[in-house]
């Protein structure tokens, strides 16, 4: 086990999705490591989810802040920076409030922590059924653990072996860490001005944080196996389809430190 020496700020994102966020705080007070707080990165939900997080703070053992943002689209990039200025420790962990974490996803991303690298983690996909059967005493029994079986762990496994070799290789945008489940020390998430706030609408203002990360320097590690998320059910989002940022994206030039994240600069 892990000691707790390293304090780590887990930060997650949401909007207007109170039920998924109970569960995955929950899952979260099942953690084996405790030297760590919980960030809400609010997308602009409603008051449900405001009048749920004060009272879930009543009933978790760990740190819990809220961070807010007006509801003018989807701008998970903007979320994410206001939960890092909010945070209070010195590593920060990435997930989704669809996300409940195994009882050892802390502990294992600590353990696996090193300075000059930025780390992914493994997800699960649970289907539509068993996410609509989990209720908040199954989710603090660990129940949702048991669809991490062979077959799925198998998936995990075969997912981080192709990531080894893009690391040898040393792939462009390769290997694709999903901001589900991903790591990385504060510090370096200041010195590339965190999330690039251009991104707005679904989708790779993850993959954009990951590739300034290496552009600065850091090097990728896979812990897809140790560190795992099961991703609870829902529709995919309305405009993934189109594939909005995929232009900014893939522009030429990219920079590791970007303008219009923590700070605006010009």
């Amino acid at each position: 086990m892990a000691d707790n020496a390293l304090s780590v700020s887990v930060m997650l994102t949401t909007y207007n999705q109170p039920e998924f966020l109970e569960l995955s705080l929950l899952a979260y007070d099942r953690q084996t490591y405790k030297n760590f707080e919980i960030v809400i990165a609010d997308d602009g939900s409603g008051p449900e989810t405001r009048e749920l997080i004060e009272n879930m703070k009543e009933a978790v053992s760990y740190p819990l802040t809220h961070t807010w943002q007006e509801d003018l689209g989807f701008r998970v990039a903007r979320a994410f920076n206001n939960a890092i200025r909010a945070s209070r420790n010195d590593y920060l962990i990435t997930s989704s409030c669809d996300c409940l974490p195994r009882a050892d996803f802390v502990e294992k991303h600590v353990e696996f922590a090193r300075e000059g690298y930025y780390v992914g983690g493994g997800h699960v996909r649970m289907s539509k059924a068993f996410t609509e059967s989990l209720t908040p005493e199954m989710v603090k029994q660990g129940t949702y653990e048991k669809t991490l079986n062979s077959a799925a762990l198998k998936k995990i496994k075969k997912r981080h072996f192709k990531h080894q070799i893009y690391q040898l290789l040393k792939r462009k945008r390769r290997p694709k860490f999903l901001g589900l489940n991903f790591a990385v020390h504060k510090k370096a998430a200041f010195e590339v001005n965190g999330f690039d706030e251009n991104f707005q609408g679904w989708g790779q203002e993850d993959s954009d944080f990951r590739e300034r990360l290496k552009k600065h320097g850091l090097k990728p590690r896979s812990i897809l196996p140790q560190a795992v998320v099961f991703h609870m059910y829902h529709p995919i989002h309305p405009t993934a389809v189109e594939r909005l940022n995929r232009a900014y994206y893939r522009r030429k030039n990219l920079e590791a430190r970007c303008k219009n994240g923590l700070q605006k600069l010009n």
